[in-house]
């Protein structure tokens, strides 16, 4: 072997072992924040992953119509696709679109998901709210989506723009 090759051979050794003790060192000092630390003053935190499962989501369902039994109806379409209903019975006002889902900052993953299941469904986001999910079932209501289907969709919107006043938290 030639002494220049040796030493060709030697430099690129070297600016190798440079550009990985470099690369070491600015993964190890990382200065970047994360969205959840780079909260406005005043900012909710919400929790946006993981997404939960169906099992893990408890909801209200409510007639916001006046046909009868249409709450019931859902709840067992809601139970068949694992969510666990703890209240049905008959909104105060009533609604004219399919469904609207109420929820606040500690569901907001679990109120995103169960609208996926509402084809034409609205959501309904409130700072304030501390009650369970709750669902108001409209004159449009037709049927609760099939898991399949509410996959697709929440795939196609995922979580979206964050509410005013929130920030994400991991």
């Amino acid at each position: 072997m030639r002494i220049a090759r040796i030493r060709a051979l030697t430099v690129l050794g070297v600016l190798a072992l440079v550009a990985g003790l470099a690369t070491y060192w600015a993964i190890q000092n990382d200065s970047q924040v994360s969205a959840s630390s780079s909260c406005e003053p005043g900012a909710i935190e919400i929790k946006t992953a993981p997404i939960p499962k169906p099992e893990e989501i408890e909801v209200v369902v409510l007639n916001g119509t006046d046909r009868s039994g249409l709450a019931d109806q859902a709840a067992a379409q809601l139970e068949d696709r694992g969510f666990v209903v703890v209240e049905t019975g008959d909104a105060e006002e009533a609604y004219d679109g399919t469904a609207l889902v109420f929820f606040g900052p500690d569901q907001y993953a679990a109120g995103i998901h169960t609208h996926a299941y509402f084809y034409q469904g609205h959501q309904s986001f409130d700072l304030d709210w501390d009650k369970p999910i709750t669902i108001i079932l409209g004159d449009d209501f037709a049927e609760v989506r099939s898991a399949s289907d509410a996959r697709q969709s929440f795939a196609q919107g995922g979580i979206g723009q964050l509410p005013k006043g929130t920030c994400t938290v991991e």
